[in-house]
């Protein structure tokens, strides 16, 4: 540790220099921020310990070549120089006619002014080989104050150490670190001084380096200021994790030489003393460091603003402690993955949410990296002033007395450091020129920035000051120096904001709109109460409210997440001063269990939905009555006639029909999702989502793309969907089924022609009613008579098909009394069971199956005769009135009315009973299918994956409706399953 170390081992000054300005304290706390000017004019140096301009004596001194230190004028010689400040270079003036010597440390005689400058490819004897000075050359032994250099060409001073114990190069006391200090000088070792533990390690261990250097470096840091050496030891401490728990250590060594000054380097910062380098906050607590709102800047989004970037520089030094020189950390200066260098600089594109990984050989970082330390700040202008922020450093191995403070979540403990390494594989070696036992890297940093907040709103543009968080990891020797072992490193940078008041207003709007939503499932429970007949509410009705409850709830949560995250869409893709960031994965786990709450309560609602449509009563009334005809008996002992049955043809194909209607969607699974990976995929709309504020649907793949967000994915996906969603409603009903073909319209007149009502029971006593009754009285005839029915119609030759006389309107609501439900169960009440025994047989001979195919059909006969009768007023003590719906029971959709003694039909004004089919559940069948291709999405971050998973959910379902349907069918109906295809 020479004192050339300080002139002559640094690297030439290339980086633009700081000048020192005077800072007055602040009112609430430290300065931590120090002045950069271009250059350090006149007669400064560069102060590599506080990195600031310091004055060289006017009249004896001069910066030296490389600028980093102060050296004697030629018209003076040296006689006191330990690498420190200026303070510590004494310097003597030469006696008139004389002039310094080149090396400075004698005089020679001058007689004329460029005696000293010597011509090309001449050099400049002053001394002779045993260093005596003279006038001319001369060979001789090396005087007592040099020695030989390398080459023995010439002799070369000693070390100041040497010559301040003897004055010659001799030492008496046993070198330490190639140095040579007195008596006492020494700090006394204890057991434990040369040891370093790591996590990897049972045991500490005795480390060479810390034996050959810690000693020397902490003498000459206490005894003379040397700049170089109190770096080293700073950098010793660093090594250690800042361990605070010892005195005999390189940090223990640090903070007794720190405390020994009590001039602060920058105003009224305590914890960076003159000469030394700072390492740790002491003065202020970790939660008012990072709460300062010191920085000015307001930074923007737009890419072409000069505060778009976040200007980071660094201060390096080499583990000896000699300083490398300050710069940009852009270009991967401090990143450990190696990519191109536009997208490595993306990391400091201001509110670009940055993340890279990848896999290191383990043997690179023993032999191809160099241990370089650190020191961040970030850059900024105030006035006409560029000013550096000191930016501190979270480390997650810091431990005190066991504890791992800084892994705590709340930041008061927070033990605040500021420099730091990449990778160190010096502190590990037991011996010089072996590989380290153990080596330690940094495997994951992240530079977290957090937007400036005032009374819960954002203040746009700025930030507090930045925290870079870097936890180690450790690979031994033995173990992990192999060709084939790798090791993962991250390199992130995170940007948060208050969260407070939007999660608030998230929270609000959840909990106000929630309650209105559990109001209102508890109207429709009461409305399903009045319509399964119940006076008292019991355990089906809570069943009932229970799952009305989570539908609604499932329809609350999406439309806040949806509104929400429309928001971070819209405003952080299209901010110019940031004033909204998006909340990065670890913020998220908010959104991922509302999204997937959500998800939950639309299964069951769906699967309610389901079960409630396959358990609903359904019977199509056959109006068709013999016309007289006579044929001849089968039997041939009998002369009798009988009259000629009517068909069931027409039943069945109603039946069928219904079936297929049971399932039939208002829209097109297949069309959204190919619609859906067309706008994401093709046309690049995913390119959107990415947690970076470009708004490019197109990106150039040599640019850094940033992680795709989940908000974003979120917003963006159902945004689309529920676009194409409205674009098919637009084209289903104003096109399809006004020009092409509305089925349900088509069934209301394929009911008319068949002469087929049907009555459909979705709960107790309410259901719908589509009457089908022809106006011409029969429908079981050949074509030609067909033909002439409906040119008949058409002509108004014959009755409107409605049910009231002189009445368009086929389709009803209706609300039944309980009598009429009584006399309905009565009815069927004997072929409890009847049917599945029947399909059992599957037509084959079974001993009981024809009286129990009996008792099917005269039950069918007696609920058709029932049916027609009640439909034309023919039971005197069941009846019922035909009228409009109020406004409010259509909001609300209930009734007011109380069928005691008579039912109630309600004109619906179109096809109500789509109700009771999935064409009329259009909405919560989408919203679950959105559902899913989000939380598949939100699983395997992939659309097609979603798109075809959901594709084929809406595939299941539609089996299973239309499984559960048809069975429901055969059932209500006592329509032979086997004739449903």
């Amino acid at each position: 540790m020479h004192s050339s170390m300080a002139a002559r081992g640094s690297l030439i000054f290339s980086f633009l220099g700081f000048v020192f300005m005077s800072f007055l304290a602040h009112v609430t706390g430290v300065t931590y921020s120090i002045p950069f000017q271009a250059d350090c004019v006149g007669n400064q140096y560069f102060d590599l310990a506080g990195l600031l301009c310091r004055d060289c004596d006017s009249v004896s001194q001069v910066k030296s070549v490389d600028g980093l230190s102060c050296q004697c004028r030629p018209s003076y010689k040296t006689t006191r120089n330990f690498g420190g400040p200026s303070t510590t270079v004494e310097c003597e003036a030469c006696a008139a006619g004389q002039v310094g010597t080149v090396d400075g440390w004698n005089c020679i005689d001058c007689e004329t002014a460029d005696c000293l400058n010597c011509n090309a490819g001449d050099i400049g004897e002053e001394y002779s080989i045993a260093g005596v000075l003279q006038g001319t050359k001369t060979c001789t032994t090396c005087d007592a104050a040099t020695l030989p250099d390398s080459a023995g060409i010439q002799c070369e001073r000693c070390h100041e150490s040497f010559l301040a114990v003897n004055n010659d190069c001799t030492c008496n006391t046993p070198l330490v670190g190639g140095l040579c200090f007195g008596v006492n000088e020494i700090q006394a070792p204890a057991q434990d001084t040369f040891q370093v533990s790591y996590e990897a390690l049972d045991a500490p261990l005795s480390s060479w380096y810390y034996m050959e250097y810690l000693q020397a470096a902490e003498a000459m840091c206490r005894l003379y200021q040397n700049l170089t050496a109190c770096q080293m030891l700073g950098n010793l401490c660093v090594l250690l994790h800042y361990n605070p728990n010892s005195l005999n250590d390189a940090c223990g060594y640090f903070e007794a030489i720190r405390g020994a000054s009590a001039t602060p380097l920058i105003g009224d910062n305590p914890d960076w003393v003159v000469y030394m380098p700072w390492l740790k906050y002491v003065a202020d607590p970790a939660d008012e460091i990072l709460t300062e709102i010191n920085i000015p800047t307001k930074f923007s989004a737009e890419p072409t603003s000069e505060d778009s970037t976040l200007k980071l520089f660094v201060a390096q030094y080499s583990a000896t402690g000699q300083y490398r020189g300050l710069g940009s950390v852009r270009g991967g200066v401090i990143q450990l993955c190696n990519d191109t260098e536009k997208k490595m600089n993306a990391a400091y594109t201001f509110a670009t949410s940055y993340s890279s990984s990848c896999q290191l050989k383990a043997q690179d970082l023993w032999n191809n990296y160099e241990t370089t330390f650190f020191d961040m700040y970030l850059q900024y202008t105030e006035g006409s002033s560029t000013v550096l922020y000191a930016v501190p450093v979270l480390l997650d191995n810091y431990q005190d007395d066991g504890t791992f403070e800084n892994r705590q979540e709340t930041n008061t403990n927070w033990q605040l450091t500021r420099r730091f390494f990449l990778v160190d594989n010096v502190s590990g070696k037991t011996a010089s020129n072996t590989p380290a036992t153990v080596i330690r890297y940094a495997s994951s940093i992240e530079l977290l920035v957090t937007l400036q907040d005032e009374a819960g709103q954002t203040r746009e543009g700025k930030i507090y000051p930045p925290l870079l968080k870097i936890q180690y990891s450790e690979l031994v020797y033995e173990n992990d120096y192999d060709s084939n072992t790798e090791v993962t490193v991250n390199f992130r940078v995170t940007y948060e904001m208050s969260r407070d008041y939007g999660e608030n207003a998230l929270s609000t709007a959840l909990g106000i709109l929630s309650g209105v939503g559990v109001v209102w499932a508890l109207v429709r429970s009461n409305a399903w109460r009045r319509r399964a007949g119940l006076i008292y509410i019991d355990i089906k009705t809570m069943f009932k409210f229970f799952f009305f409850g989570l539908g609604m709830l499932a329809d609350v949560f999406f439309v806040c997440l949806f509104g929400t995250t429309l928001y971070w869409l819209f405003f952080f893709k299209r901010q110019d001063l940031v004033y909204l960031v998006l909340p990065h994965k670890a913020q998220e786990v908010s959104f991922i269990w509302y999204l997937s709450f959500a998800f939950f309560c639309k299964s069951l609602d769906v699967l309610h939905l389901i079960v409630y449509q396959c358990l609903s009563d359904v019977f199509l009334i056959d109006w068709e009555r013999s016309r007289g005809r006579v044929v001849q008996s089968s039997d041939p002992g009998s002369n009798k006639g009988s009259v000629a049955p009517v068909s069931i043809w027409r039943t069945y194909f109603v039946a069928n029909e219904w079936n297929e209607l049971q399932e039939m969607r208002r829209s097109s699974i297949f069309f959204q999702m190919s619609a859906m990976l067309f706008f994401l995929e093709v046309i690049g709309l995913k390119n959107l989502t990415t947690m970076d504020p470009r708004s490019d649907v197109y990106v150039d793949p040599s640019d850094y793309t940033g992680d795709p967000s989940r908000v974003l994915r979120f917003a963006v996906a159902s945004g689309i969907y529920l676009l194409l969603s409205l674009l098919q409603w637009i084209f289903f009903a104003f096109i399809y089924e006004r020009f092409i073909a509305d089925s349900m319209r088509n069934f209301v007149d394929l009911c008319s022609m068949a002469n087929i009502s049907v009555f459909v029971l979705i709960d107790n006593t309410f259901g719908y009613y589509i009457h089908g009754r022809s106006v011409h009285g029969f429908a079981d005839t050949d074509m030609k008579e067909m033909r002439d029915q409906l040119k008949r119609e058409e002509d108004n030759l014959c009755g409107q098909r409605g049910l009231l006389p002189n009445s368009e309107q086929q389709t009803f609501e209706i609300l039944l009394p309980m009598k009429f439900r009584e006399q309905y169960n009565t009815i069927l009440q004997p072929l409890d069971g009847v049917a599945a025994r029947i399909d059992g047989t599957r037509g084959r001979p079974d001993a009981g199956r024809n009286q129990e195919a009996e008792k099917s059909i005269q039950a069918y006969q007696t609920m058709n005769r029932f049916l027609a009768a009640f439909l034309d007023h023919g039971i005197r003590d069941i009846d019922y009135v035909v009228k409009d719906k109020l406004l409010l029971e259509q909001i609300l959709d209930m009734e007011f009315y109380d069928p005691a003694d008579k039912g109630f039909f309600f004109n619906d004004g179109g096809h109500a009973f789509d109700n009771a089919l999935f064409h009329g559940n259009e909405s919560t069948l989408q919203l679950f299918e959105l559902l899913l291709f989000c939380i598949v999405d939100l699983m395997f971050t992939n659309f097609v994956l979603a798109a075809i998973i959901t594709y084929i959910g809406s595939a299941f379902l539609l089996k299973v409706r239309a499984a559960g349907g048809r069975a429901n069918l055969a059932k209500k109906t006592l329509v032979d399953e086997r004739f449903l295809i």
